[in-house]
């Protein structure tokens, strides 16, 4: 018969190949920007594993389902990728603000709201997608020459006018001292652009036409300032484009 002592030397043993058995599993996991379901897996044991949270995982992967399964692709907080025109998508991670990530991307919080649809800027959410600049296709551009105009259109603020031109509110107000409070401006108000505003970021509804009739300028201009644009019958919703 075994003795009480050998008894106790296996159990012992049992409970630290089991103990070297669960660190051996949780180093296992590998957590970048893009993860792959194990089997046995859930949401929760791979959020607590990758340092992140189960609705953080969620945010992230907005097609997700009910059920995870193994070999699954999973979206990881920091993930960032190029969209191919102008902009890259960013994947909020732990500890991100809009402002570090302005300086991070070499933009504007100004800039970073208007493209998401922002209203809070100390509001964003980890796992939460954001559009951002690529820093490839919406090069910097040099002071143009002169400035122009433009006709306040319906749910214009002076932000998301400022960001669409690639300047600031303050720089807007200074060659419009008739504005006397920015949060009160109209629909058909026509207002002075800063001579640093050349570019536009075509949105929902716009023509070239229209463009055009919009900043105070003409069609051949903008066709001659675009010459990047073949067909000016096809832009699309956040393509950069010149005015001056």
């Amino acid at each position: 018969m075994f003795t009480k002592k050998f008894l106790q030397i296996i159990l012992f043993t049992a409970i630290v190949i089991t103990s070297l058995g669960v660190t051996g599993s949780a180093a296992a996991y590998s957590c970048g920007t893009s993860y792959t379901v194990q089997s046995g897996e859930t949401l929760g044991s791979i959020a607590k594993a990758c340092g992140t949270s189960v609705a953080a995982l969620k945010l992230a992967n907005p097609g997700l389902g009910q059920y995870i399964y193994a070999g699954q692709s999973l979206v990881m907080p920091g993930a960032f990728w190029d969209n191919g025109n102008g902009y890259s998508t960013y994947v909020v991670s732990k500890g991100d603000t809009l402002k570090a990530l302005a300086t991070r991307f070499g933009t504007s919080m100004d800039t970073l709201g208007s493209l998401n649809g922002l209203t809070n800027y100390n509001l964003i959410y980890e796992g939460q997608w954001l559009t951002v600049p690529s820093g490839v296709a919406v090069p910097v551009p040099p002071p143009p020459a002169s400035s122009g105009t433009y006709t306040i259109q319906s749910g214009d603020t002076l932000r998301k006018i400022a960001a669409r031109i690639n300047s600031t509110v303050s720089d807007i107000l200074a060659v419009n001292p008739q504005i006397t409070d920015a949060n009160k401006i109209y629909v058909g108000q026509v207002i002075n652009l800063p001579v640093s505003a050349s570019y536009y970021t075509v949105q929902t509804g716009d023509t070239m036409k229209k463009i055009a009739a919009r900043f105070g300028t003409t069609l051949d201009s903008l066709i001659a300032l675009n010459p990047q644009i073949p067909d000016i019958n096809k832009i699309y919703v956040g393509q950069v484009i010149r005015l001056w």
